[in-house]
């Protein structure tokens, strides 16, 4: 009998997915901020985030690696350190863009990863693509190129910022759909630990190429690295990768849409940056084809394979 109030108690219940992925946007939200208020080099900030994040996780993926060590073939772990691979290059580039362009650019053009996830699904497992989705897809093209033309237009740097945000827009399509497949098979703490951990690697080897010094003196500049891996990583990236295992990486992905306007308030609110003329116009043609492209993943979502799920 005490099963049963247990369940009834536990909050990340399969039916609650979806609430949580709403407050893993708030989550996320914070990120750009707390990058903004940082002083140290993009691989510093990425490799704190994703190691603070890593130990943190240490304690529970040690209780759920015996379950899942049955799982955890040689192919398993290196397909995991591959995604690991992914994640330390989409924190690498979008981190990085904030040294050449705004928050709300930056956060726009990293939030058009679920275009390349239709793109890549399109590619790799023929998921039929309708008119709304090629009409959103169009849509978000037009409104990223007018993002970058301003950038060319009024600085060359925000230009470039721009582009690497793009790049980390692309490493989190590949992130996400990677994710979707190993989270039907493997606990949230150990796939988790796995690709945060190897990712945490990748930067410390990519600190070494760089130049970029991971030991820094300002205590504040450690407590902003802990927000971001309480906050924003934790609280957001790993309670997207828990609900990837109950909903469809499509839905993951454009939830993602409030983090822009998250960011941009936030940004606003608290650093007084206003967002450029191009983010202003092209931002908003961005969010609706992302949106297009969302509703068609909803209607797939209703369809014969998701009533198999």
């Amino acid at each position: 009998m005490s099963a049963v109030p247990s369940k009834r108690l536990n909050p990340f219940r399969p039916e609650l997915s979806r609430f949580w992925v709403l407050f893993a946007i708030i989550a996320v939200s914070t990120a750009a901020v707390l990058i903004r208020l940082s002083d140290s080099h993009p691989i510093t900030i990425a490799f704190w985030r994703l190691f603070l994040s890593t130990v943190l996780l240490s304690p529970f993926a040690v209780t759920h690696l015996k379950r899942d060590y049955g799982q955890l073939t040689r192919r398993t772990v290196l397909y995991l350190v591959a995604v690991g691979f992914v994640l330390a290059l989409h924190f690498a580039l979008w981190i990085w863009s904030f040294q050449y362009t705004g928050v709300a650019s930056s956060v726009v053009l990293v939030t058009t990863h679920p275009i390349f996830v239709a793109f890549i699904s399109y590619i790799l497992f023929k998921e039929r693509l309708g008119k709304l989705a090629i009409a959103g897809v169009v849509l978000s093209l037009t409104g990223s190129f007018i993002i970058m033309a301003w950038g060319f237009r009024s600085d060359q740097r925000l230009l470039v910022g721009n582009l690497l945000a793009l790049g980390g827009a692309l490493m989190a399509g590949i992130y996400i759909l990677a994710g979707s497949g190993f989270r039907k098979k493997l606990s949230l703490p150990t796939y988790a630990f796995f690709v945060y951990g190897s990712a945490t690697v990748f930067l410390f080897l990519a600190s070494f190429m760089t130049g970029a010094d991971l030991w820094v003196v300002d205590p504040m500049e450690y407590l902003l690295f802990l927000g971001l891996a309480l906050g924003p990583m934790l609280l957001g990236h790993t309670i997207y990768n828990w609900a990837l295992k109950y909903v469809s990486p499509t839905f993951v992905s454009v939830s993602l849409l409030g983090e822009p306007i998250g960011s941009t308030i936030l940004a606003f609110a608290l650093l007084g940056e206003e967002p450029s003329i191009g983010a202003l116009v092209g931002g908003p043609l961005v969010l609706a084809g992302i949106l297009m492209v969302a509703l068609k993943g909803s209607v797939q979502e209703k369809g014969p394979a998701a009533d198999a799920k």
